[in-house]
């Protein structure tokens, strides 16, 4: 098995670990609040059918968010893994090492540039 490059300093892993901690509070705060209103904490859904299908609409809508925050707790939550085991930076396909700017971008990344546009 691979390990991780050099081309990872021990404060760039740490700036990436806070970057992804950060991230995975803000979604996990996230995914409370959608909770909150779909479960319609504040109160009881307004009267009215006009009414009532903009709240069905919304509810669309916030079990969509809901989905993606949860997708990208687990892909976070997948890099710290990597993080433990020693390969983050490494693609998970080919086990070449992924561009530092793909970090930028995407602190979670998990494949290399090439890999990515593969499929």
């Amino acid at each position: 098995m691979n390990t991780l490059s050099n081309s990872f300093s021990d404060e760039n892993l740490r700036a990436a670990r806070q970057k992804l901690l950060a991230r995975g509070a803000l979604l996990a705060d996230r995914i409370q609040r959608v909770r909150a209103d779909l479960s319609h904490e504040d109160g009881p859904l307004p009267p009215g059918a006009e009414v009532a299908v903009i709240v069905r609409e919304n509810e669309g809508m916030l079990r969509t968010i809901e989905k993606s925050a949860c997708s990208e707790i687990a892909r976070i939550d997948a890099a710290l893994e990597r993080m433990e085991e020693g390969v983050f930076g490494l693609c998970e396909e080919c086990g070449g090492e992924i561009e530092a700017a793909c970090f930028v971008a995407r602190p979670d990344a998990s494949r290399c540039k090439g890999c990515a546009r593969d499929g």
